[in-house]
């Protein structure tokens, strides 16, 4: 009898299940720099390596929380890509706030200032990503963010 029972609340609790589709959903958080020295060098093409870098997001307590997830791809939601000639830096910007607010990122880079990233998030459906993006306090234009932005590191 007990196998019986075992059986058919099996069978009821396979029924019950639903398949469920993964949902589309879009999430743009990309920020291309290329950083340069007081002699307007690309360091990431010479001395600068992964290493030399940590991105902080900061929360909306205003804590600063390192970015090193081991079972991501990018761990670091950042990388260092070349296009043959120069290298430039791929980072994802914090957008862990509500929509229509800014979300802060902070590149620290080993022997120079930290460079402060701000995006206003943008949520729409199952699209995420930032109209407003705000490098070192500069806003930069929709036309300059499909290359590379150039970052004079400071001491």
């Amino acid at each position: 009898m007990k196998k019986l029972v075992l059986i058919f609340t099996g069978i009821l609790t396979f029924i019950a299940c639903k398949k469920t589709e993964a949902l589309n959903s879009s999430v743009y958080s990309e920020v291309q720099l290329t950083l340069v020295d007081k002699n307007g060098v690309n360091v990431l093409n010479s001395n600068l390596t992964i290493a030399d870098l940590d991105l902080y997001y900061v929360s909306s307590s205003g804590e600063k929380i390192l970015q090193n997830n081991g079972n991501l791809d990018l761990p670091k939601n950042m990388e260092i890509t070349s296009d043959g000639q120069d290298k430039k830096l791929r980072l994802f910007a914090n957008l862990k706030v509500e929509n229509n607010e800014y979300a802060e990122s902070i590149l620290n880079v080993k022997g120079y200032d930290h460079i402060t990233i701000k995006v206003k998030v943008q949520k729409n459906g199952r699209s995420l990503g930032y109209s407003d993006l705000f490098v070192n306090g500069n806003n930069i234009p929709v036309e300059l963010r499909s290359k590379p932005i150039k970052i004079q590191l400071k001491y």
